[in-house]
């Protein structure tokens, strides 16, 4: 896992996820599909950009996955889960075990048939345990609130293994993949997504194991924030790091569930520690890539 510190903020920002929150392809062919899943392979002028499963359960409701050169997304559609167009706190956990959940900010994808999927996107960098799960446990569970009250909702995960499979080799085997174009170091702040944690006088108030959005400032100072991307999405609860460049650090965050600024001071005496974390006497601050 890549750490994000003072000294390679701006560089890991190059590598921020790539899948924008709609459709990437023009043409939607048919590629295949079991056990009630329905693999379907995007292309953009006839260059292969990502490939999709669908496996509908009920009326708009269903689970999802898809593939492409920057990310792997796990996604599933209930009521209401696509009533907030923004990234949505959601506990996901397997097999009924809900004592091992965690919570992913999830985005609102939309694939080639315009259908919406609440959506968490793993950057396909490093291994993700969350992928294994979908693929090999019995059965996924989703907890949410989009603004009509918390929801829960359960899928078996039949024939989930080789969907991810055909949907895998559906674009890693596609000979029209175009060699990805060079991307340019962004001049202005940068979001990316991983895991982060935040504890203050011991109690934990963020953790999520991916999904988080680490908002980069991008101008040389390290600056971060954790579970925010500063338009969009606020968490309930979010954390601000400002490195003084010697080696120490100021933080602060919004202390209360909900309040939209950053404004309590976690103090002006935080170092890095390992993991992506900086902590002092009384907080953690944590986020990598």
């Amino acid at each position: 896992m890549k750490s994000i510190c003072s000294a390679c903020a701006a560089a890991l920002a190059t590598a921020a996820l790539g899948v924008a929150p709609t459709a990437l392809a023009q043409q939607a062919v048919p590629y295949g599909g079991a056990n009630g899943w329905e693999i379907t392979q995007l292309k953009d002028n006839g260059a292969v950009t990502a490939c999709e499963a669908m496996r509908i359960t009920g009326s708009e409701e269903g689970l999802y996955f898809r593939h492409d050169g920057a990310a792997t997304g796990i996604g599933f559609s209930s009521y209401a889960s696509a009533a907030s167009p923004f990234p949505t706190d959601v506990e996901m956990w397997f097999d009924g075990d809900r004592s091992s959940r965690m919570t992913y900010a999830m985005q609102p994808v939309t694939d080639a048939n315009g259908f919406e999927w609440r959506t968490l996107l793993l950057p396909n960098d490093e291994p993700w345990g969350e992928i294994d799960l979908f693929a090999n446990a019995s059965s996924i569970h989703f907890g949410y609130d989009t603004g009509t009250g918390w929801t829960e909702a359960a899928f078996a995960l039949t024939g989930s293994n080789r969907a991810l499979e055909e949907t895998s080799a559906c674009f890693q085997n596609a000979s029209s993949v175009p060699e990805p174009a060079p991307q340019q170091l962004s001049s202005g702040p940068n979001v990316i997504y991983g895991a982060c944690k935040l504890i203050v006088s011991g109690k934990t108030y963020v953790d999520m194991a991916a999904g988080c959005p680490i908002w980069l400032a991008n101008d040389g100072t390290g600056t971060f924030w954790i579970n925010t991307d500063r338009e969009n999405y606020l968490g309930q609860f979010f954390a601000e790091v400002s490195p003084f460049g010697d080696g120490t650090a100021g933080a602060h965050w919004n202390a209360e569930a909900g309040a939209t600024h950053a404004q309590a001071p976690l103090g002006d005496d935080f170092r890095l520690a390992s993991g992506g974390c900086w902590t002092n006497g009384s907080a953690t601050v944590c986020a990598a890539r």
